[in-house]
């Protein structure tokens, strides 16, 4: 087991972290606190830049905040405000009249200060940044540390989020790290999904329309789907969407997605995950390897737009002396 830090843009204090052995590699970057690459036995599993392309320029010019940590607050909130304690908060429109991912200065955007931490078969990064009120307007200035720790033996990835906050505020984080088990970043339609999908609808502004949910599996009358099953559903919802892009009510705290060689098992002490698969494609990277229904999502976190939904009893109220704590791994496992 061994890492190593190559530097991108020394200006910019952008660093690339490996941390690899004879069975898997795994690379990560501060710009972002983001996830770059993931090989299991030489093969990728997630999406994102190859080796021949400009890690920094492909980050910033895709749109789709592949491998990203997003927050303050992932998912869309309507009409970019929100009530909070008896006062309104107006918040950057950045995807229509809503507020996406915390917005245009949201933690994917960030440069965060970090520490690494080696033990035996565990490497463990450490990310720092500070948020400003003055920066997103959600209120309150946020403290937040993202620790990205990787187990080789097991090969587990786990990422651990705190935050404190000067006020109260709002604080949803996750991951956008798009998976795809296949040896090419086709289709992943062949992908079998071993969870009940019970769903949010949404509305035609992709905002969750209520909490009364919506099963796949029994509106198909099938007790395991594959991804192609959805596709091919017919529902309104995913064929309004081209795929599914909502919330799913987790069952208990893992989540399993497998094709015929490989599995990967989330593990959360989330309620939720967001189930995207990657639907609508208008932007190729230089090896034009993003396609439509190329890569999944397994985006633990609470409702999107939970505090239209629940109000004060939105999980993502952060109240200020209070400490955020959350912890979601993804761990591939070989089934042959």
């Amino acid at each position: 087991m061994a890492f190593n830090i190559e530097i991108l843009d020394e200006e910019k204090n952008i660093d690339l972290i490996t941390i690899y052995d004879e069975n898997s590699e795994i690379k990560f970057t501060n710009f972002g606190m983001r996830i770059v690459d993931w090989k299991v036995h030489n093969r990728s599993v997630i999406l994102g830049p190859n080796e021949n392309e400009d890690v920094i320029r492909y980050y910033e010019e895709n749109p789709y905040f592949f491998g990203a940590t997003v927050g303050r607050y992932g998912g869309r909130i309507e009409n970019a405000t929100f009530e909070l304690n008896g006062q309104t908060y107006k918040l950057e429109q950045n995807d229509a009249q809503h507020n996406l991912h915390g917005g245009s200065n949201g933690l994917n955007t960030s440069v965060s200060d970090y520490e690494i931490i080696n033990e035996d078969e565990v490497v463990t990064v450490i990310y720092t940044v500070d948020m400003q009120s003055d920066d997103d307007y959600f209120p309150g200035d946020i403290q937040i540390k993202v620790a990205h720790r990787y187990d080789l033996t097991q090969m587990m990835w786990t990422i651990h989020y705190e935050a404190t906050s000067t006020e109260d505020t709002l604080f949803n984080p996750m991951n956008h790290v798009y998976f795809n088990l296949n040896r090419t970043n086709e289709t992943i339609e062949n992908h079998t999904i071993h969870n009940q999908i019970e769903f949010y609808p949404l509305k035609e502004n992709q905002i969750v329309k209520s909490l009364n949910t919506v099963n796949i599996n029994d509106e198909l009358n099938k007790d395991i789907l594959t991804f192609k099953d959805i596709f091919d559903s017919g529902l309104e919802q995913i064929e309004q969407f081209n795929g599914i892009d909502h919330p799913v009510k987790l069952e208990n705290t893992s989540f399993n997605i497998s094709n015929d060689e490989l599995e990967i098992e989330m593990q959360t002490d989330q309620d939720h995950v967001v189930l995207f698969t990657l639907n609508d494609v208008d932007w190729n990277d230089e090896a034009n390897t993003i396609h439509e229904h190329g890569g999944f999502t397994l985006e633990a976190q609470a409702i999107p737009d939970d505090i239209h939904l629940l109000g004060d009893k939105a999980p993502s109220i952060l109240r200020s002396g209070k400490t955020y704590s959350s912890e979601t791994s993804y761990q591939i496992k070989r089934k042959k």
